[in-house]
């Protein structure tokens, strides 16, 4: 995006320990926690991922995730609608979705 948002962005993803299991906090560019996971052992190779570092990792890529949802609208779909060319029923669809999953974000979603 090339206008600022209010997010304080980029936002990085860290571990760290309560002495006897791993939790992840998500800072903003300038260091502000914003979520801290529920504890939980970090996976080996081949082990599950445990929910709580699955959902953190989501919160942490959320910033880059709205983003691209942004810039693939804009040099897709939107640049379609700008010259006239129809969607199919499949990228209406993804369309709506897409715009339904920024209004949730931006605060806009009634």
């Amino acid at each position: 995006m090339t206008e600022p948002t209010p997010y304080c962005t980029p936002w990085s993803l860290h571990f760290e320990s309560d002495g006897t299991e791993e939790y992840a906090v998500v800072r903003d560019a300038e260091g502000r926690v914003l979520a801290e996971s529920s504890t939980f052992w970090i996976p080996q190779q081949g082990d599950p991922t445990p929910a709580a570092l699955a959902a953190i990792r989501l919160m942490a890529a959320a910033p880059r995730l709205m983003e691209a949802l942004h810039d693939l609208l804009a040099e897709t779909v939107d640049m379609d609608l700008k010259y006239g060319i129809g969607l199919s029923e499949g990228e209406e669809d993804a369309r709506e979705m897409a715009l339904s999953a920024i209004a949730a974000v931006t605060g806009e979603d009634a």
